[in-house]
């Protein structure tokens, strides 16, 4: 029993935390044992860089002003001038979708060109004209290649007589 009360005497008495909380001084009944360091210090990383952010801005139609009378059936090629108002750069699959009116005969996707932030580019999308005269709107929004949907809605408006 002497020997059991020794070694609980010696565990209890050696075993402490440095102010400083990095070292451990094991259980021992040789008062000449070394520290065991827990953990190394590791600094931290760099700040991690903030995540870009996507934008489009319209600036103008280039072709096919909002109103232009078409034929039935007519094809066509819509061109909108927009600037890459974000912090991403563009690339490919980045596009527009379809979102609400008329698809005028497109598939509903239109990839857009690779760009960097503060580049104007031009998207080019070509169309058909419905057979049934009236007004027609297609509108559209940009997405990335995460599905995001991000600028503002930018349309098309004609009148098929």
């Amino acid at each position: 029993m002497l020997l059991g009360g020794a070694l609980l005497l010696a565990a209890c008495s050696r075993s402490s935390l440095p102010a400083e909380g990095r070292l451990f001084i094991a259980p021992s009944l040789d008062p000449n044992s070394e520290p065991l360091i827990l953990e190394t210090y590791t600094p931290l990383p760099a700040t991690p860089t903030a995540p870009c952010e996507n934008n489009m801005v319209f600036l103008q139609d280039l072709t096919i002003p909002d109103g232009t009378t078409l034929a039935p059936g007519q094809e066509f090629e819509k061109v909108w001038q927009v600037r890459n108002e974000g912090s991403c750069p563009w690339t490919s699959g980045y596009y527009l979708r379809f979102t609400e009116g008329d698809p005028l005969g497109s598939l509903g996707r239109i990839p857009l060109p690779a760009s960097q932030p503060g580049d104007v580019i031009e998207i080019h999308a070509n169309f058909v004209a419905p057979d049934e005269p009236g007004t027609y709107r297609s509108s559209w929004k940009a997405r990335d290649f995460g599905d995001n949907e991000f600028g503002v809605l930018i349309y098309l408006e004609i009148n098929v007589r």
